[in-house]
């Protein structure tokens, strides 16, 4: 008996050239950033290294911390919205 495993390559192209990505900023001096975890265990911790390490380097002028509480589920409009009018740069981050 034969058995036939498809196995797939995870692999993606480079963006395009023409493809859209945001633009970065210079710096995060003074900048209001939010931390959004994705609801899985560790991923505030996670985001508070990141944010611990990124303090190091710059001052923020607040930090705004929210987590979406499922993972498996879009983030609700409400916590996007919010962060969107309320922040200079957004982290996500995933735990597990």
């Amino acid at each position: 008996m034969t058995t036939m495993v498809e196995v797939f390559d995870p692999t993606v192209d480079p963006i395009p050239a023409h493809g859209v990505v945001a633009k970065r900023p210079d710096t995060l001096n003074g900048a209001v950033v939010g931390l959004l975890a994705n609801g899985k265990q560790n991923a505030d911790e996670l985001l508070e290294m990141v944010h611990d390490v990124l303090a190091d380097q710059f001052e923020f002028k607040a930090v705004i911390a929210r987590n979406k509480g499922n993972a498996s589920r879009p983030c609700p409009t409400d916590i996007v919205d919010d962060l969107a009018s309320s922040c200079d740069v957004v982290i996500t981050g995933n735990g597990d």
